[in-house]
């Protein structure tokens, strides 16, 4: 698959993931998924079944508690049924110095393991592909 290679680059230089190349031969990617009843991811990345991501778009603020509890719970709860070591949450944005103060207290009051994570990125730092390209 041709975006193979924009999301390893993405995962191992954007989101900082030091996961083994042997993770990434296998790469699968699903846009528009519906992860919730009140929200739906941009893209749900599965890395060689061991690494979660989901990825949703967000700018306004009032809608970052909601948005970022259920996607956290709804997360864990797929990377623990389907075995998966580690899930991160991914925040595309237009605004992410007034959105990540915000994005970040709230996840810490969750209290979520230490193999859950959340990033906050400036939306033009995610590969322009197409799931399933």
């Amino acid at each position: 698959m041709k975006n193979d290679k924009e999301i390893k680059q993405f995962v191992r230089e954007t989101l900082g993931c030091t996961c083994p190349d042997e993770v990434f031969q296998n790469i699968g990617c699903r846009a528009n998924v519906k992860a919730s009843d009140d929200v739906l991811l941009d893209y749900e990345i599965d890395v060689g079944n061991k690494l979660l991501i989901f990825v949703v778009t967000i700018d306004e603020l009032g809608s970052l508690n909601p948005i970022i509890s259920q996607l956290v719970w709804d997360g864990i709860d797929k990377r623990n049924q389907e075995n998966f070591n580690r899930f991160r949450l991914v925040l595309l944005t237009q605004r992410p110095t007034d959105l990540a103060q915000e994005a970040f207290a709230i996840f810490q009051a969750l209290g979520a393991d230490d193999k859950v994570h959340l990033h906050v990125i400036p939306k033009g730092d995610f590969p322009n592909f197409h799931a399933g390209d």
